[in-house]
């Protein structure tokens, strides 16, 4: 039997570690930039570079959580399973039946979507993707939906 199983997760530029070296690098040189200007006698500057670097930080490590999703699909000859996850903990499953269902994706601008609809029933797949990422997505599903 021929079947389709993709994991999908999103695209990532940089690693953590990668994140935590820049981290320090800024830290040093926010505390070195204000202790020069605590002798210049700016000290409430300082305090805003203090309060900037803690809301970069809190931004990073959102960045991260949200970062961490994923979406499961599998194409048999009777059915397309579509789970998401977040993390480990799954949110949803869809299951749709594969002579039924048709695949959709369009594209305007820099926005895209890519969805799988039977009658009235739809989802979309992979939306933090980017544009052309799910249009190769796109193309995938559906040459295996053409199999069937």
């Amino acid at each position: 039997m021929n079947s389709l199983s993709e994991n999908i997760t999103p695209y990532q530029s940089c690693s953590k570690s990668v994140f935590i070296i820049l981290g320090i690098i800024l830290m040093s040189w926010c505390s070195l930039f204000s202790i020069f200007l605590i002798i210049q006698g700016a000290w409430p500057v300082s305090i805003f570079l203090g309060v900037e670097y803690l809301v970069i930080f809190y931004l990073i490590r959102l960045y991260f959580k949200e970062k961490n999703l994923k979406d499961k699909i599998n194409i048999d000859q009777k059915e397309i399973s579509i789970k998401k996850f977040k993390g480990d903990k799954l949110l949803h499953t869809y299951k749709f039946n594969t002579y039924w269902s048709k695949v959709f994706f369009t594209k305007f601008n820099n926005t895209s979507k890519l969805s799988i609809r039977e009658s009235n029933r739809e989802t979309e797949v992979a939306s933090f993707l980017h544009a052309d990422l799910k249009e190769g997505l796109y193309l995938k599903i559906k040459r295996q939906l053409n199999f069937y």
